[in-house]
């Protein structure tokens, strides 16, 4: 897999040599652009949270913090530099925190964008389900209220984009695996399987994040109002799938080939995505302490119900392979998922005629596992600086190891005030 996706970047690069390497290396000393002006922008924001139910692993707070975020892009010559990144304290955790969500140069060749430095990568076609996007995810920002631009991580990595005749290429090399921001127990409780309970701040995961690097390839192109991608991927399970004999949590190698497809049909908007998710250091499902390689399949919709209502439906399944080998080899089959893991979502979003005032609503419901996750949310615009946003993530499920049923305990309320310069 990576000898392919490394042949494909020198094909893609080479074809623009004619052109786009010359201007690469036409030196002279990088200089701005007379007129132009530097600039800098971005927000600070207020942001508490509390849980709605007792916690016998952490107190009532989830989120609390004062943010600054500043962000600046520039032109030099014929590269383009763009920097983001945020500042802030948590009162959670009683810590000052920094976090660079962007730090590129990109030059534009003929046919060709290379990106170079950290930067949010993401593709595919799910809402909130990410089958073919292998990118970094952050959790916990999720579960506990953070804007959801927290969702997508951000990694140091090498992006091609080609634009060709027959079809399209983006390819993402992340010289050091990336994982996602997973919950540790440091302020989310949650069932760590190596163990086999339910693990707090006083026992928070432990993990070693694998030196490798990984690859991402998506191949793309639309046909009339069509569009079509194929999707590689080359590296490692983005949060600790397994666990060692000492069960403590680790990584294990993943290989990812999938296909997604999009169009307009009637009055709404179709999708649909599939993948097959390799895990290449248990082929045969023999060891209970790796996650089985799976099919995972999704089928989305997308409409205005009403004016200024709009509705997404989302089916999804994670078909698990060699499950009677898993069942036979593990510890605890009663707390093994379901073979065949089903999920439904829905969004509703409406806004008010001035674009002021938006309700929405996300909800997740797994009828294989009997959870559920709601996302109801209110976002208030005072004026083009200031708005206002509040909403709460609330979790249920019959089974304490069920996926959104280990977060019982987290269920919260949170508020966020942010001034846009």
């Amino acid at each position: 897999m990576r000898t392919l996706l490394f042949t494909f970047a020198l094909l893609a690069a080479s074809a623009q040599a004619e052109d786009g390497w010359e201007d690469w290396e036409s030196g002279g000393e990088w200089e701005p652009e007379a007129d132009a002006a530097v600039p800098l922008y971005g927000f600070v924001e207020l942001a508490a949270g509390q849980r709605l139910s007792h916690s016998p692993y952490h107190d009532g707070s989830t989120l609390g913090e004062a943010r600054l975020r500043l962000e600046t892009e520039h032109s030099v010559k014929s590269l383009n530099l763009s920097a983001k990144g945020d500042l802030w304290y948590d009162t959670v955790l009683e810590k000052w925190k920094t976090d660079t969500r962007e730090l590129t140069v990109q030059k534009t060749l003929s046919k060709m964008d290379i990106k170079l430095g950290r930067q949010v990568v993401t593709w595919g076609t799910g809402d909130y389900l990410f089958l073919n996007d292998l990118f970094a995810k952050d959790w916990q920002s999720f579960f506990i209220g953070r804007d959801d631009e927290y969702l997508k991580g951000a990694s140091d990595s090498l992006r091609l984009t080609g634009y060709f005749e027959l079809l399209n290429l983006d390819l993402v090399w992340t010289p050091s695996f990336t994982p996602d921001r997973y919950p540790t127990g440091e302020r989310l409780s949650l069932f760590e399987p190596g163990r086999g309970h339910v693990i707090g701040e006083d026992n928070p995961i432990a993990t070693r994040t694998p030196e490798d690097d990984e690859w991402a390839l998506r191949l793309y192109r639309n046909l009339g109002s069509t569009e079509f991608a194929l999707y590689g991927y080359d590296g490692y399970h983005k949060s600790p799938n397994a666990s060692n004999a000492q069960g403590r949590a680790t990584f294990t190698e993943l290989t990812v080939l999938g296909a997604s497809v999009r169009r307009p049909i009637g009055e709404g908007l179709v999708n649909a995505e599939i993948a097959h998710h390799d895990s290449t250091e248990d082929e045969q499902g023999h060891n209970p302490r790796i996650s089985n390689s799976q099919w995972r399949v999704l089928v989305g919709y997308e409409r205005e119900l009403a004016t200024r209502l709009t509705a997404g439906f989302q089916g999804y399944l994670e078909q698990t392979q060699d499950y009677e080998a898993l069942l036979a080899h593990s510890p605890a089959p009663e707390r093994e998922a379901e073979e065949n893991r089903t999920l439904l979502t829905t969004r509703l979003t409406w806004r008010d005629a001035r674009d002021r005032l938006t309700l929405s609503l996300f909800a997740f419901y797994s009828p294989s596992d009997e959870d559920g996750y709601l996302r109801p949310k209110v976002d208030y615009r005072f004026n083009d600086n200031l708005s206002l946003t509040a909403g709460a993530n609330l979790f249920r499920g019959s089974e304490p190891h069920s996926f959104f049923g280990q977060f019982e305990d987290n269920s919260n309320a949170y508020a966020r005030l942010r001034y846009a310069f």
